[in-house]
């Protein structure tokens, strides 16, 4: 008789057939795009700060507290909760929109054409995070995924959403 196989302690515990586990640390794309564009708004906003640095105003200051918030909130994108993300979106909404209300003053006031450009590049910018934030994938896994029917929404019950409450079966989590 033939002795049964040894069995091999390196071989995987699943088969060659099996789907693969799906990974809960990946980050979705366009959550990688809104930091990328994050980052890059950060830049330009340390970037203006340095050309105006020269001039002794309060609106470089301005611009330099403008940067670290950014700096901040896209940093904390990584973590996987909904006031994060909560946060995110709703500071990416107002600068874009004071960006905008700034761009449209110095047009008005007349200054600098740089003024203006730079005031619609944060707005495009912030308009993009806010977009990409709003995506299924970053979403989900900002955890805003109803525990008992999987809808993905962010319907909070607060303004951080600490607490949230599925749209479709009413259930609170």
């Amino acid at each position: 008789m033939s002795d049964p196989p040894e069995s091999n302690p390196f071989t995987s515990p699943s088969r060659d057939d099996d789907s693969p586990p799906e990974e809960l640390s990946t980050i979705p794309g366009s959550m990688a795009m809104a930091m990328l564009l994050g980052y890059i708004l950060t830049g330009l906003q340390i970037g203006e700060f340095v050309l105006i640095g020269d001039h002794q105003s309060s609106n470089q200051f301005t611009l330099l507290v403008g940067a670290l918030l950014s700096l901040f909130i896209t940093s904390g994108l990584i973590a996987r909760s909904g006031p994060s993300w909560a946060v995110a979106r709703f500071y990416f909404c107002f600068h874009g929109v004071m960006a905008v209300g700034f761009a449209a003053m110095a047009f008005l006031a007349g200054k600098d054409p740089m003024a203006i450009w730079s005031g619609f590049a944060q707005a495009a910018i912030c308009l993009f995070i806010f977009l990409a934030l709003g995506r299924q994938a970053v979403r989900k896994y900002h955890q805003l995924e109803c525990p008992q029917c999987h809808e993905i929404n962010a319907d909070g019950d607060d303004l951080l959403c600490l607490q949230r409450r599925c749209r479709k079966c009413g259930f609170r989590w």
